[in-house]
């Protein structure tokens, strides 16, 4: 049994997804289900059932045993993997990230290509979280890096620039504020508003900024995944102000429409590096953040 497919399987438990566990590993759906048939044929166990709506998964008794006693594994294996990478200046093993949806999906994958193209050694072990549930991983040690919106200071975490992103409107393509170039925040007052769910920083960011602009927006939903929150945008049931970069897809292919905002020059939402203060980094993790800061990309 190889501890790859150990962390597949954990990671399909975490994330109930095949096409996040396949994210997360930078392999292909078909082979994460070809290493789960495998470790249920090794088991003789069906591990993981699909629940209802959406594809979800869930693991079974067995599932939910092997999850408890594979993870505490890892996470050893991760550490002691640390340590001793630790005492190389190699660039080489796991660097262990921890990111928020919007984040992770849409923003780090250009700056994540080419650090590993350069480095070929480095394995990035990438999945998507809270924003709390970060800033616990980096605080324990349970991961190596952790990339969040509106980042905010927290004890024993250093916090570095990985980004600020435009946020701009969003509405369905038939709505009228589609057919604007740009327009003002005064011009969404009152209007049905999809939000970000109240405990989503993006949400303190973008009530700040209508508060001080004045502006009442009718929220009729809040979610805390930003796809959640496109799709009822574009089946009409209200606008939404989300980063300008998480919507690129669906404007190319004409399902959202996005509308700039004249405010847009100080209306934007930083997203920064949380590292733990405490302890040497390895080398791995050294080479990680130097390439994730904005000096580094603008230079490369």
């Amino acid at each position: 049994m190889e501890t790859t497919t150990l962390q597949l399987f954990c990671d399909l438990v975490e994330t109930e997804s095949f096409t996040q566990a396949a994210e997360r590993n930078f392999v292909s759906q078909s082979a994460v289900s070809q290493r789960l048939r495998v470790l249920e044929r090794e088991f003789g166990q069906v591990l993981l059932e699909r629940g209802k709506g959406r594809g979800r998964i869930a693991p079974t008794e067995a599932g939910r045993i092997l999850y408890e006693g594979a993870k505490p594994l890892l996470n050893e294996l991760a550490e002691l993997e640390a340590r001793l990478r630790g005492l190389s200046e190699e660039v080489a093993g796991t660097v262990r990230v921890a990111t928020v949806y919007s984040v992770g999906l849409h923003a780090l994958p250009g700056r994540l290509k080419p650090f590993l193209a350069r480095h070929p050694t480095v394995n990035v072990h990438l999945e998507y979280s809270q924003t709390d549930k970060v800033y616990r991983d980096v605080q324990s040690g349970a991961v190596d890096v952790g990339i969040v919106a509106c980042p905010s200071e927290r004890a024993g975490i250093e916090l570095l620039p990985f980004d600020e992103q435009e946020i701009a409107l969003i509405c369905a393509p038939e709505h009228p504020l589609a057919l604007e170039e740009t327009i003002t925040l005064r011009q969404l007052d009152g209007l049905p508003f999809i939000a970000f769910a109240d405990d989503i920083p993006t949400r303190r960011l973008i009530d700040a900024r209508l508060r001080e602009s004045g502006v009442r927006v009718r929220v009729v939903m809040a979610f805390d995944n930003i796809e959640t929150i496109k799709n009822l945008v574009e089946i009409g049931s209200g606008v939404a102000l989300v980063p300008a970069d998480t919507v690129r897809q669906e404007v190319r292919e004409g399902t959202l429409t996005l509308v700039r905002l004249i405010e847009a020059e100080r209306f934007r939402r930083p997203s920064g590096i949380l590292v733990k203060r405490t302890g040497a980094r390895r080398a791995a993790v050294r080479a990680f953040l130097a390439e994730m800061q904005p000096d580094r990309c603008r230079d490369g």
